[in-house]
């Protein structure tokens, strides 16, 4: 056999791992007293082959002075023995011996939020965790409060959920949790479909329970009574700020509140059930048009911390180590240096984590993806910057026309997300199969996200993340170019629900200026084009 053939078969016989040759240091170390010198020095030189050969499979620098430090701790000691040594130099990290990790096992999520099924991979909050289960077993209503992007929706539903199910409170694990819900434009119809699902012996539908609601404010608990007698039921709303920006009736509205305070007291007094709230903080003043509401939720408010730099470290590194992904030296402070301060910090973490987890080399994040990527800060913006100049000129035209339809500009500069019936953006004079296309496009870039309905054209359209809206400079352009079309556009829709709430009440039709206005949009769907029809044809009428 050639000396280069021998060498190759050494080197393969080598340590999986950093540990394992630890591992069989400590055990020569008590074979040291064995009497058969030969066999020991057997032994040893075999150790400071396969140690010098598990160099290719350790990158990190202190994990290899400590592995070279094993090495020369046993070379010396074949020379104290007059036997002669072999190399006990670690060869060089070979990343192509590094295992290679399978998508499916990603443990970031971009821009989505942490579920009940993700409580795996969920790190960093566990002081505010805590602080909900103490809050929780105090009282009735708890409200967490914080800017967009505070991670509030995952510290409830990966973090506190999880704890509760498993008995974090003193019999919680007993308690009937009502599946998490937004508000969205209707209300006191999804909270029905929620309960609907819970109360698996009630024969009635949910628009038999939703009419319910809508009639009676006590008509929570009193179903919670009747079907679920003597049960603590927790509820979740998140993104309680929906009721203020996607529900513009305000008899819903105040039947929805009505009926949630209702679940906190039971008729007799007693402690009833458990609330508990997400909601945006520059929303919170909107709470002052429910005065008797707003008692209650101040009493339980707990406001989301920022991330500590240990604590964004663990965002980072704990999910990375449950399925074997390494970053090279240095990336994650890099990281974390991008990050620390943003004021939408974890989701820009979160996408520029997958995004690095897209661009590994096997089982590693290298500075190269980390440079390509352009840092922490700016990986949003310049993915979604690569993804629109990639569309033809139409498609970056369809693109727009969906991001206008998506997102609702609120007081001042605020621009909050719109989620929306994929129906709506079949506009007219646009062909369906381009919208169809951009829409898979964009939801394969985790730019938009896509909820399926019952029918393809109930299917729930929205904005990833309002971090998109405020750290994509291209879509801040476009809304600031579109601010005031965009609010005579969203009203006209408005308007048209409202028609469609009233039975087509011709009282509700437009007139005037604000028909001719109406009349300058190209892009109407099926409702406010028959709105904006009847409208007209009844200002026809009304001239003859």
């Amino acid at each position: 056999m050639s000396d280069t053939a021998k060498n190759k078969k050494e080197s393969a016989k080598r340590f999986p791992s950093l540990a394992a040759l630890r591992e069989k240091h400590t055990a020569l170390l008590q074979q040291r007293a064995e009497p058969d010198e030969v066999e020991l020095t057997t032994k040893i030189n075999q150790f400071v082959r396969m140690g010098a050969a598990t160099g290719e499979v350790i990158e990190a620098e202190a994990d290899r002075w400590a592995a070279q430090s094993l090495l020369d701790y046993w070379s010396s000691q074949l020379l104290r023995m007059d036997q002669e040594v072999p190399d006990a130099s670690l060869l060089a990290f070979n990343p192509e011996l590094t295992p290679i990790l399978q998508d499916h096992l990603c443990p970031y999520l971009g821009l989505d939020a942490f579920q009940e099924k993700n409580r795996e991979f969920f790190f960093g909050r566990q002081r505010m965790v805590d602080l909900l289960v103490e809050r929780i077993t105090e009282e009735d209503l708890v409200a967490v409060l914080g800017p967009s992007g505070a991670g509030k929706s995952s510290l409830v539903r990966a973090g506190l959920l999880p704890v509760l199910k498993s008995g974090g409170i003193e019999g919680s694990e007993k308690w009937q949790f009502l599946a998490p819900m937004v508000p969205g434009s209707s209300p006191l119809f999804n909270l029905a479909r929620r309960l609907k699902q819970l109360l698996t012996d009630c024969k009635l539908t949910s628009r038999e329970i939703k009419k319910m609601l809508e009639e009676d404010s006590a008509a929570l608990v009193s179903l919670l009574e009747e079907y679920l007698p003597n049960e603590t039921v927790l509820i979740v709303v998140d993104q309680f700020e929906e009721l203020f920006t996607l529900c513009e009736d305000l008899a819903s509205r105040t039947m929805f509140i009505e009926n949630l305070r209702s679940a906190l007291k039971s008729k007799e007094g007693r402690s009833g059930h458990k609330l508990i709230l997400t909601m945006r903080s520059d929303f919170e003043n909107h709470l002052a048009r429910q005065p008797e509401f707003q008692s209650d939720f101040e009493r339980g408010v707990v406001r989301m911390a920022p991330l500590t730099a240990s604590e964004l470290r663990d965002v980072i590194e704990k999910p990375a180590a449950l399925v074997g992904l390494k970053f090279e030296e240095g990336v994650v402070d890099a990281l974390l240096g991008d990050i620390l301060g943003e004021p939408a910090a974890l989701p820009l973490l979160q996408f520029s984590l997958l995004k690095l987890w897209d661009g590994r080399q096997r089982n590693r994040v290298t500075w190269e993806v980390y440079h390509e990527m352009g840092g922490g800060r700016q990986a949003l913006a310049n993915s979604a910057d690569r993804f629109y100049k990639s569309l033809i000129p139409e498609e970056q035209v369809t693109v727009r026309r969906i991001f206008s339809r998506i997102v609702r500009p609120g007081t001042g500069l605020e621009v909050t997300s719109n989620r929306i019936r994929r129906e709506s953006l079949y506009a007219e004079g646009e062909a369906p199969d381009r919208i169809d296309r951009v829409l898979d496009k964009l939801v394969a870039e985790r730019l938009v996200r896509l909820t399926e309905g019952r029918a393809r054209a109930d299917d729930q359209v929205e904005v990833a993340h309002e971090a998109l809206v405020r750290n994509w400079p291209r879509l801040v352009n476009w809304l600031e170019d579109e601010r005031i079309q965009l609010r005579e556009r969203l009203r006209l829709t408005s308007a048209a629900e409202q028609w469609r709430a009233l039975n087509e009440d011709s009282s509700a039709l437009l007139r005037g200026r604000q028909l001719e206005e109406a009349d300058q949009f190209n892009d109407l769907n099926t409702l406010e084009t028959s709105f904006v029809a009847a409208s007209r044809k009844l200002a026809e009428k009304e001239a003859q």
